[in-house]
């Protein structure tokens, strides 16, 4: 008896939601917010905000950057309109004061950059080669 009460007390302690998975639409929200807050965490991180929004002009590498990372993480199965999910992501980058003006601007640098093969996806042998050497260096260096 006094087995079964210790593992009820540790598992009443340990959090129950743990054990529950969202599913279908609530699942593709979840990888989407997901997605969204590792983009914007890295450029929060690594950029400086103040540069790269002047006279209402968004810098065209940063809107490159986000939309090759979007290409990159978004997978086709999810059926979402890639040029809107940039946009709100910008729009989480900037605190959501962003023009109408500055919107329709994103928007065209995005169709211009899709048409000029800008955003490109990272090629398989590519993220080969880069896991293989970062393996390397921690097993021989």
């Amino acid at each position: 008896m006094k087995y079964f009460q210790d593992k009820v007390y540790t598992m009443s302690n340990s959090n129950p939601l743990v054990y529950i998975k969202t599913k279908n639409s609530l699942r593709k929200k979840e990888k989407l917010h997901t997605i969204k807050q590792c983009i914007v965490d890295k450029i929060q991180r690594d950029i400086d905000l103040s540069k790269v929004r002047e006279n209402q002009h968004i810098d065209n590498e940063l809107i490159v950057f986000i939309c090759s990372c979007v290409e990159e993480l978004v997978k086709k199965k999810y059926n979402i309109n890639k040029k809107e999910f940039v946009v709100e992501i910008l729009l989480t980058i900037f605190g959501g004061f962003l023009t109408e003006l500055e919107i329709n601007q994103i928007k065209s640098q995005i169709d211009f950059a899709h048409e000029n093969q800008l955003i490109k996806k990272i090629e398989l042998n590519y993220k080969a080669r880069v896991i293989v050497w970062d393996w390397m260096k921690r097993k021989f260096l």
